[in-house]
């Protein structure tokens, strides 16, 4: 009886739950019934997502440019632009069609099209490009549906509901349309920005003239061409001065087909007349004057790029440089076909026009007879052509192509000076390596929110030019924060994607285009006095940037600097083994630190800055901080010995106050051990400086009981995996709180410097009394929450150089003998946790040719 009472039940029980389910599907088809859209509502749909990408076909194909005369340019963008974006849209729904995915195409032929359209931005991964695509069609679609129904004419016999639904449906559809209009036109944000903090260094001012005031030389003007490019009035039938074509056929031998015929067809000329066209601004006086060739990058090739640095042309016309804007646009891209593997061709091109220049200025008659100084000659690049540049230097002394070597070269000019404006690098590697460059100054320059050359390429060349002729030669960069990619050339402006897609890009922070091109105007022409009038009075502000703020733009910078003075104690390239010098014999070790390893500097993303340096990490047992001076009693022995058995003679500069985060032998250090003898060819002396280049890693350094902790943990018997990760779980979470907790107040890292003689007479100095260490400088490119995928890392370690004056330890610590230097130590006691990057340990000498 009990089991068949029970069996009733479950059928009862089982007979509700079909009649809920029932009842639930009869609602569900009934709602849908509702708002299932008619033929009209369809149709309005279809009608929005066309009108969004006629839009922006619109808006885009005027942009695209073909080649056409005048106003018919933009048109033919628009009209070329609209057949792919139909004609992908209807393959696409052809393919949906035949896969029965759709009944209907039309409907979502517009958001087809829209996807794949917006895929061809090439700039953005395609999961990004689904969700915009996704987003704007749906929300131009369901506008469009609900306008549709909103006003048939029985709209009002529609059920409230219906009607509620459809109203909700345009205001939110809108409101979505208002955002995206504003998130697209908006400069976006900068909220990101690290505020710069004043050095509390006090630095004299350079006692020098600002290079960018203009000279005193009035300031002529010429163009010249071979007059094959018939886009360019100027270097056609407009030029003063004629050249002869040359060809390029070896430098762009993998570039063939359709696409190389339009090519030809928008330039008038093939690959075997390309033309030397120029635009030449220089002093009107007697010369001979140095010569000083500028080339800009890749960019639309209908976009003439050239005229973009008139700026610098009439800056150092007037200060006595002849300034030739070379054009090489024809090397440059296009929607229909851009030529690859191009940059060496790039290079050999300014090489080209070298020999124009020499052989007018020995052209009796011709304007420019012995008015060029060709035994001092300076060349400048932006983009790709900041690495032709380089590529041009290292070609100069060669005597083949180094990728076909039937192909000789004849140049050996005297080029003395190189400037690289946010260079590309390794796009052209000859014979498969990197570009080589030796015994010629050189000097980059990059912003941190590049968003075309995001990473520092330019410090990869930086690294490879050395001075081995035994003449005085120097390198420099200059690191600023807020510039980007294409402010340096006026053409091209503030968007670094190019129109309309940099509408994506975040251009709030940036500095305003003359605010950056007073840094390059700084910068490059004191460069060039410096390399080839011999003002070198300027040197000091490329040794550090503070000398001359008051001439630059409120912003924060970091900057490097060697000449040929400098000897390498340690580089950190000479071998794998973290415990040798570069110096032979000499001997490295640590103490008590939480990371030391050896690397090679990562850019930003794809790759690594050819440089070997070694990241330090401390991190010291939370104590309360205590004065420097009772520290020092509480861990020296009454002899007066550091931990390590030397004798310390620590002395604090007036109105210098420092507190010491550990005692005893918790300290943590870095230390490099001389050999003996090992600076007698160093010729250490009072002028003498002390160098290396640090930064700050941005690494959470390890904490001190983690690692036996886990030991610890891994012995537990019976604990199972989902308990370990919960822990590791919270031990992540607690760091990333500390961490999040601590950021808006971190303050710069600081330790001190010492040096330790063969007596073990000890000298010790803190590094924040030279020079802080440069904060954490993360850029934001884009609009996008998160970037990563696009960009990489928001910080890419550049490293600052610190020149301390061995005068401070020898006036300040009079025991102490520099001539019987036997030690280096980095003393982490400052701060109580960091990493750092170090690199370049070494000594130079001030440079005595400065007037």
């Amino acid at each position: 009886m009990n089991e068949q009472n029970s069996q009733a039940r479950k059928k009862e029980k089982e007979s509700k739950k079909r009649h809920i389910w029932k009842r639930f599907k009869n609602w569900v088809s009934k709602s849908w019934k509702k708002l299932h859209p008619r033929p009209r509502v369809r149709r309005g749909a279809a009608i929005g997502l066309i009108a969004i990408v006629a839009f922006i076909t619109i808006v885009t194909g005027v942009f695209i440019r073909p080649g056409l005369p005048g106003i018919l340019d933009n048109l033919g963008g628009v009209v070329i632009l609209a057949v792919l974006v139909v004609l992908f849209g209807l393959l696409a729904a052809l393919f949906l069609k035949v896969l029965a995915i759709l009944p209907r195409f039309l409907t979502f032929i517009g958001l087809v099209a829209l996807i794949s359209y917006i895929f061809f931005l090439g700039q953005i991964p395609f999961s990004r490009v689904l969700l915009i695509g996704i987003v704007v069609g749906l929300a131009e679609a369901l506008l469009g549906a609900s306008l549709a129904h909103f006003f048939k004419k029985k709209f009002g016999r529609e059920s409230k509901f219906k009607k509620i639904y459809v109203l909700v449906t345009i205001l939110l559809t809108v409101a979505l349309n208002v955002y995206l209009i504003y998130w697209f036109a908006s400069q976006g944000s900068s909220e990101h920005l690290v505020a710069r903090k004043v050095d509390l260094v006090d630095v004299p001012s350079l006692e020098m003239a600002d290079p960018s005031i203009p000279g005193t030389y009035d300031v002529k003007f010429v163009t010249y061409g071979s007059g094959t490019d018939k886009r360019r009035p100027e270097f056609c039938e407009e030029a003063s001065l004629k050249t002869d074509a040359v060809d390029a056929t070896p430098f762009v031998k993998e570039n063939k087909g359709w696409r190389m015929k339009f090519r030809e067809w928008f330039w008038g000329f093939d690959f075997k007349e390309f033309p030397r066209n120029g635009r030449v601004w220089y002093p009107d006086g007697e010369g001979p004057f140095p010569l000083v060739l500028c080339v800009h990058g890749n960019h639309h090739m209908g976009e003439f790029s050239d005229p973009g640095y008139a700026y610098l042309g009439e800056l150092l016309a007037s200060r006595g440089f002849i300034f030739v804007s070379v054009d090489e646009n024809f090397f440059n891209g296009h929607w229909i076909g851009s030529l690859k593997s191009e940059n060496d061709g790039r290079g050999w091109m300014l090489l080209q026009h070298l020999k124009v220049c020499r052989e007018w200025n020995q052209t009796e008659g011709h304007p420019f007879f012995d008015k060029v100084d060709m035994q001092n000659i300076g060349i400048i690049g932006h983009s790709r052509g900041g690495e032709a540049a380089a590529i041009a230097g290292s070609f100069n002394r060669l005597s083949h192509y180094p990728d076909d070597a039937k192909v000789e070269f004849d140049f050996n000019f005297h080029i003395k000076a190189i400037v690289s404006i946010a260079p590309s690098d390794g796009q052209y590697r000859p014979a498969g390596r990197t570009t080589p460059l030796e015994n010629v100054n050189y000097l980059t320059l990059q912003g941190a929110h590049d968003a075309d050359v995001s990473t520092f390429s330019g410090a990869r060349q930086y690294n490879r030019v050395k001075f081995t002729d035994g003449q005085y030669w120097f390198k420099a960069y200059i690191y600023s924060y807020r510039s980007n990619h294409g402010q340096f050339n006026t053409v091209w402006g503030d968007n670094d994607w190019g129109k309309p897609w940099g509408m994506i890009l975040n251009r709030k922070p940036l500095l305003s285009g003359e605010e950056q091109r007073k840094i390059s105007s700084v910068y490059i022409t004191a460069f060039l006095e410096i390399a080839l009038h011999g003002k070198t009075g300027y040197i000091p502000f490329f040794r550090d940037y503070r000398r001359i703020l008051e001439w630059l733009p409120e912003d924060i910078y970091i900057n490097r600097f060697e000449d040929s003075s400098f000897r390498a104690v340690s580089d950190f390239d000479e071998d794998v083994d973290v415990t040798t010098t570069t110096l032979r014999g000499g001997i490295i070790k640590g103490e008590n630190l939480a990371v030391w390893r050896e690397a090679n500097l990562d850019l930003r993303r794809w790759g690594n800055k050819d440089n070997s340096v070694v990241y330090l990490g401390w991190r010291h047992p939370e104590s309360e901080e205590v004065d420097s001076k009772e520290s020092k009693k509480e861990k020296e022995d009454p002899e007066g010995r550091v931990p390590d058995g030397s004798k310390s003679q620590e002395k604090k500069p007036e109105g210098m106050e420092t507190k010491e985060v550990s005692s005893g032998n918790d300290l943590a250090y870095y230390c490099l051990k001389l050999p003996e003898n090992g600076t007698t060819d160093f010729n250490l002396a009072h002028e003498t400086l002390l160098v290396f280049s640090l930064a700050d890693a941005d690494e959470e350094p390890p904490e001190p009981e983690e690692e036996g902790e886990d030991k610890a943990e891994d012995k537990k018997e019976g604990e199972g995996e989902n308990e370990k990760k919960v822990k590791q779980e919270e031990k992540k979470n607690k760091k990333e709180k500390r961490k999040k907790d601590e950021e808006p107040e971190k303050e710069p890292i600081d330790f001190s410097v010492e040096l330790v003689d063969s007596e073990g007479q000890a000298a010790r100095v803190l590094l924040s009394r030279f020079m802080t260490v440069p904060p954490v400088l993360k850029s934001k490119f884009t609009k996008f929450k998160k970037e990563n995928n696009i960009y990489g890392k928001a910080y890419e370690p550049t490293l600052q150089v610190f020149e301390l004056p061995l005068s401070v330890f020898i006036e300040e610590f009079p025991e102490f003998d520099v001539a019987h230097l036997h030690e280096i130590r980095f003393v982490f006691d400052q701060s109580p946790e960091g990493v750092v990057i170090l690199d370049r340990v070494g000594f130079a000498d001030p440079c005595i040719l400065e007037k």
